[in-house]
């Protein structure tokens, strides 16, 4: 297979795009998404934390196993 063989195949595999201009700015978009997008902690990573911070009360000894795990 020769390199006219490859062109030819690709460019009958990829069309050209006919209409590449965007019909609108994404930017403000994107600023409005970004300014409202904070940080959000879901339930199960509470019950995570919280159990964590249980089993360092109960076992002492437990917190360097876990930090061991890190």
């Amino acid at each position: 297979m020769n390199d006219d063989r490859v062109k030819d195949l690709l460019r009958s595999a990829v069309h050209p795009t006919e209409n590449v201009e965007l019909k609108r700015d994404l930017w403000p978009e994107m600023r409005r998404r970004i300014d409202q997008q904070t940080m959000r902690i879901s339930a199960f990573d509470w019950l995570l934390i919280a159990a964590v911070l249980a089993f360092v009360v109960l076992f002492p000894q437990g917190a360097l196993a876990l930090l061991y795990q890190l």
